[in-house]
């Protein structure tokens, strides 16, 4: 044993001494990150559980490794610094301070950067297809059906608790608008609410009752969920994704309770999740086609032409999301002189501005109100004042014009920006916001500039649950509203199975692992390594499959009016599996696919020949 630590010994080397720092430092920073003291001699087993991992990452010779490891690895370290960020600025003591931050920027740049190293090096030699025929016509459509018909299974018992199912605030108000009972406005998508009333109408038709109609509307989504589910599911076995994949992920979409739940919710967010699902598992299609050197086919060019603009009209942040995707697609296209895909996407950019546009205006839609897009500005001007720093006589005048300013100090909620937002609603004088927005404008800059403080604390605060893993919120209703309907919520279920099942949905809340799925920040992160693993795999053209979800993300960074809502974020979760598997499917199979047809049509011919003669 002596012999051994001895030849231990001669062997450290300069890579040895350099990993063995800094797995003492990820060691510290992660003994600080959680609450461990200074003599717990848990640090030591991430020192020692972490120092042959970071020998492995030093060594590691890829260029792309190293550079996707070091990009995902600085946002992870970024975003657990930001997450301890305000315990640093609320600490007195100068010493402890600085030891901190030193010991959470050093530590977990070590931890986050060489471990993302290692972890591509290792996936850059994974693939997950399999060397077998391309399933038959009649074989994807049982695939397709049968995983619907598996997911409506599994949720059917959530419909029944829930029964006719969850009708919200926000949803009576589309309910309302759509049947003419309010005037109609943008706050919530005309698409969705046009959706409402289209799928409440035939409800309606059918059974004169409008629980029974809202109901109808539970069972349209739910079978459009579902088919969004299975069409990446298809996906995967008409790319020949290895058969053992398929289980676990069907499993995820029928058994995580959110899907059941949300699939009976009346909320925008969830034909938004099946819209950027769909169009992200349409987008790799075609791009995959283009990779194997064959031409789009008319369903992917159909499905993206419509998906598009759905993604663009069911949702405010959709727009945007889609125009960061189309500044990156134009580039991409005109690069390689993909046209078809680039006219098609600027096809459905603009019939979407057309209809936001000329087509709202036309039917009186009411635009959501000047604060609601505000919320990050008036978050961080709330902290400034709620903080007491000083302001010029200009700047008091100015915000007086629109807010009572003697009541921001014990309004003001640091994880929602709604509290604020209302306050601003009483005074009904948005219309100065929108006369004055130079003005306004530099008085958010200027006390940026002066505060940043209080900007970084205001912004950190309001949306570290999209980029902190370990933050839990609400995810399901607690109501249901029937206001100007005869709507009664009826569970079909037993008391016991229902109690049972209310408690099943929670379960996130309780068991450790479990919580994982639930997590929007660790979605975020996922969805991060993953964009570096298709980079590391030389998937570059593939990369553009992640801005559609990347871009929903930034939007909720920038406007978010609450710090983790869970259904905001609902399209991430339902597109990450894709994500996961884009770097590690290949397409050459699509190119022998269609090597394959033109031998089986070379054959016929000859084949028929023979007989001709």
């Amino acid at each position: 044993m002596i012999g051994n630590l001895r030849s231990f010994v001669k062997e450290l080397n300069k890579t040895d001494l350099v990993a063995f720092i800094a797995a003492l430092f990820a060691g510290a920073a992660m003994s600080r990150y959680l609450s461990m003291g200074t003599a717990n001699p848990y640090a030591l087993v991430f020192l020692l559980l972490l120092f042959p991992i970071f020998r492995q990452a030093l060594k590691v010779k890829s260029k792309r490794a190293r550079a996707a490891g070091a990009v995902s690895g600085l946002f992870m370290a970024a975003a657990c610094f930001l997450n301890r960020l305000e315990g640093i600025f609320a600490n007195t003591d100068p010493l402890s301070r600085n030891y901190d931050t030193f010991i959470y920027i050093a530590g977990f740049m070590c931890l986050f950067v060489l471990l993302s190293t290692y972890l591509y090096d290792k996936l850059r030699t994974v693939e997950l297809t399999a060397d077998r025929a391309e399933p038959s016509a009649k074989r994807k459509s049982a695939c397709f059906f049968i995983s619907m018909g598996i997911m409506l299974i599994c949720w059917l018992p959530y419909y029944l608790l829930l029964y006719p199912g969850d009708i919200t605030t926000d949803s009576i108000s589309e309910l309302n608008q759509a049947w003419g009972n309010e005037a109609l406005s943008n706050h919530h998508p005309i698409a969705h609410t046009a959706m409402i009333r289209v799928l409440t109408g035939i409800g309606q038709g059918l059974f004169h009752d409008d629980t029974k109609a809202a109901a109808f509307y539970s069972v349209c989504q739910m079978l459009l969920l579902s088919a969004a589910f299975s069409y990446l599911i298809v996906t995967l076995y008409k790319l020949r994704v290895r058969k053992r994949f398929f289980l676990p992920m069907l499993a995820l979409f029928a058994i995580l309770p959110y899907n059941g739940v949300y699939s009976v919710t009346m909320w925008k967010d969830i034909p938004f999740g099946m819209l950027v699902l769909t169009f992200s598992v349409t987008l790799w299609r075609a791009l995959m086609y283009y990779k194997a050197g064959r031409k789009m086919p008319v369903f992917e060019a159909v499905m993206l032409f419509v998906t598009g603009i759905g993604v663009c009209l069911f949702r405010s942040n959709g727009l945007y999301a889609f125009m960061f995707l189309f500044v990156f697609m134009l580039i991409f296209c005109v690069k390689l002189r993909k046209f078809l895909m680039l006219g098609i996407a600027a096809a459905s950019l603009v019939i979407a501005l057309i209809v936001k546009g000329p087509v709202y205006k036309a039917l009186d839609v009411a635009p959501p109100d000047t604060i609601e897009s505000l919320s990050l500005p008036a978050q961080q001007i709330a902290a400034v004042i709620r903080d007491g720093e000083q302001m010029t006589a200009e700047q008091w005048a100015l915000l007086d014009q629109v807010v009572d300013l003697s009541r921001v100090g014990e309004t003001y909620a640091p994880n929602i920006s709604d509290p604020i937002k209302n306050l601003v609603r009483e005074t009904d004088n948005q219309q100065y916001i929108a006369d004055h927005k130079g003005d306004f404008l530099k008085l958010w800059i200027d006390l940026g500039l002066k505060y940043p403080k209080s900007y970084i604390l205001a912004h950190i605060l309001l949306t570290n649950g999209y980029w902190n893993p370990d933050i839990q919120y609400w995810v399901y209703s607690a109501e249901f509203r029937s206001d100007n309907f005869n709507m009664v919520k009826e569970s079909k279920l037993s008391p016991e199975l229902s109690e049972w099942l209310m408690k099943y949905r929670e379960n996130y809340h309780t068991f450790h692992y479990v919580g994982l799925f639930w997590s929007i920040g660790l979605m975020i992160w996922i969805m991060v390594f993953m964009l570096g693993a298709a980079f590391v795999k030389k998937r570059r053209s593939l990369l553009m499959c992640y801005l559609p979800v990347l871009g929903v993300w930034l939007t909720l960074l920038i406007a978010t009016p609450v710090f983790a809502e869970f259904r905001y974020a609902y399209s991430i979760f339902m597109t990450v599996p894709l994500l996961c598997f884009i770097p590690f499917v290949s397409e050459k199979h699509l190119a022998v696919a269609e090597t394959e047809k033109a031998d089986a049509a070379e054959a016929d011919k000859s084949a028929a020949e023979k007989t001709a003669k």
